[in-house]
């Protein structure tokens, strides 16, 4: 029959297997986050670069290309709107991923206490047998002598 800590011990390490699961699952929520945010930027340092170099070049543009021009730079911004959404709802995901951690993390260290207590308690309580059958087995060789 198992003792209590014994029985502990496999949920703690059921929590252990949890809380991995869910570390992993942070750190990959977290690194595609950090993509679009790298994304979101790139594509942001872009439109700066090319609105400077289009008026920076002090030539005229034809009405053609000036349409085009216009047309490229609305669809880089409408690029960098979806990004935005995309990375919002990217950063409610870690977040909740993050929430997810700390309860298995939380409930993994209270299991971990209550597996310590238990060990205690029956250690405790193999010190106390072991010392009373000292004693008698003291007060057993008292009494033939």
């Amino acid at each position: 029959m198992k003792s209590r800590s014994q029985k502990i011990q496999t949920l703690v390490e059921l929590a252990e297997i949890e809380e991995d699961k869910a570390v992993k699952t942070l750190a990959a929520v977290q690194q595609q986050y950090q993509q679009h945010l790298a994304q979101l930027e790139q594509l942001k340092s872009y439109v700066e670069e090319y609105g400077q170099s289009t008026v920076g070049q002090g030539r005229i543009l034809q009405p053609i290309q000036m349409l085009s021009t216009q047309a490229f730079v609305a669809k880089l911004h409408q690029a960098i709107q979806v990004e935005s959404e995309k990375t919002g709802r990217l950063a409610d995901v870690v977040e909740h991923a993050r929430q997810v951690w700390l309860e298995k993390r939380t409930r993994l260290k209270a299991l971990q206490k209550l597996h310590d207590k238990f060990k205690q308690t029956e250690q405790a309580g193999l010190d106390k047998r072991e010392q009373r059958f000292l004693d008698e087995l003291s007060a057993l060789q008292q009494s033939r002598k």
